[in-house]
């Protein structure tokens, strides 16, 4: 690979691979080519994650780290968590803004920290194996008391007027090396024949847990035990026959859009996994 030097402005395939690398690290890009604000954010980050001048330009010293670096996940295509990263955290700038302090995203949420850790529906334990090498003691100790209880804004702003706060160089390791690997094999317990599935429709179904969790019972779940069936019904099957059925799950995601509002962020979700499932069965 050729190293050269991007800055603000540039456009093309190198920068679309700059971008590729930049979401190995946690920059939750979306690989268009185009070195804008974003890319921009993405750079400095990456910088600071590797102990090198912060300049906001890519000059071969972080071509060279980013290119070494692991994939996040190896069971799941890095687009795809890149993608379900941006969907619970709204992306760098926005994590800087907003979510990188303890936070109420709302209804039936505890306190939630990092990348969509929901204190209600984690143990003490877990959480401190998850978050005991990043966090200081006394947000441990803090934060503990929000285990399984529901969330409130109040208590949310108490925690970040207590200077509680999660950089998101702590968020990421958190995400690729706990939880992410939980939701697998969460997403694998209802979804039995994940691992068979391309790579980004693996994607698809994590985010879709992540964001919904692994209940089937219930009206509100119609589409997801409709897509376990389907997974089912082609499990074994030839590819050539698997394909047709499998493309059915596309519309179990736009149909649960009847479940939110227009205004709701989880309607756009929801086309975005669709548009995931249907790009990771035209690679197949």
């Amino acid at each position: 690979m050729e190293f050269v030097s991007l800055k603000r402005g540039a456009r093309g395939e190198a920068v679309a691979e700059l971008q590729s690398l930049l979401n190995k690290v946690g920059a939750m890009l979306v690989v268009d080519g185009d070195f804008g604000r974003g890319t921009l954010r993405a750079v400095r980050y990456a910088q600071d994650m590797a102990d090198i001048p912060v300049t906001g330009i890519a000059e071969p010293v972080l071509w060279e780290w980013l290119d070494i670096q692991p994939e996040p996940f190896d069971l799941l295509d890095t687009e795809g968590v890149a993608f379900i990263a941006k969907e619970e955290t709204g992306g760098l700038g926005y994590y800087e803004m907003i979510t990188r302090w303890p936070h109420f995203p709302g209804h039936a949420s505890g306190i939630t920290i990092g990348v969509g850790y929901d204190l209600r529906f984690n143990t003490e334990d877990d959480f401190r194996q998850s978050w005991g090498n990043y966090l200081p003691e006394e947000f441990v100790q803090e934060l503990v008391k929000d285990i399984g209880k529901k969330g409130t804004r109040n208590r949310a702003r108490e925690l970040k007027q207590m200077g509680i706060q999660v950089p998101f160089k702590w968020a990421w390791p958190v995400l690729t090396r706990q939880t992410l690997p939980r939701y697998y094999e969460t997403t694998r317990s209802v979804y039995t024949t994940l691992d068979q599935l391309p790579g980004l429709c693996r994607c698809a179904l994590v985010s879709l847990v992540f964001n919904r969790g692994a209940r089937l019972s219930g009206s509100s779940r119609r589409e997801m035990r409709a897509i376990q069936k389907l997974l089912q019904s082609a499990d074994g099957l030839p590819k050539e026959q698997a394909k047709p059925i499998l493309d059915e799950v596309e519309e179990q995601f736009l149909s649960m859009k009847r479940l939110w509002t227009a205004s709701s962020g989880l309607i756009k979700r929801r086309q975005s996994e669709a548009n995931l499932w249907r790009k990771g069965l035209a690679s197949w």
